[in-house]
């Protein structure tokens, strides 16, 4: 049951809020005998999200911030160097104070793609 959330919350279907209210709180102490693994799939559909205008960008951090700082969540092997450089882009929004712009969407998308770092 708690891998279901954890997959609703990865595709966009509950939000931080509500994934944290169905597994009792705070996200951080939560323990899984198996993280949900993040594809590089994952990653490019959220980016499409904000990109698009379907999400905001505070919703883009909470799942970045939550797959980042959670044990809920582990990346694919194969892609695990491209996903963690752009999740880390990604994260540093929060703390700089920086503007996601549609070419470092298309940067970040492309990088996911081609299994490269950014």
């Amino acid at each position: 049951m708690v891998t279901n959330y954890l997959d609703m919350f990865k595709n966009l279907q509950i939000s931080k809020k509500e994934l944290s209210n169905k597994l009792g709180g705070n996200l951080h102490v939560v323990k899984l005998e198996k993280p949900v693994t993040i594809f590089n799939t994952d990653v490019i559909n959220v980016l499409r999200a904000i990109r698009d205008g379907r999400i905001t960008l505070n919703q883009l951090l909470d799942w970045v911030n939550t797959v980042w700082f959670t044990d809920l969540y582990e990346y694919d092997d194969e892609y695990s160097d491209s996903i963690a450089s752009v999740l880390d882009k990604l994260e540093d929004l929060d703390e700089e104070y920086r503007k996601l712009t549609k070419s470092d969407i298309e940067k970040y998308i492309n990088a996911l793609s081609e299994n490269k770092e950014v």
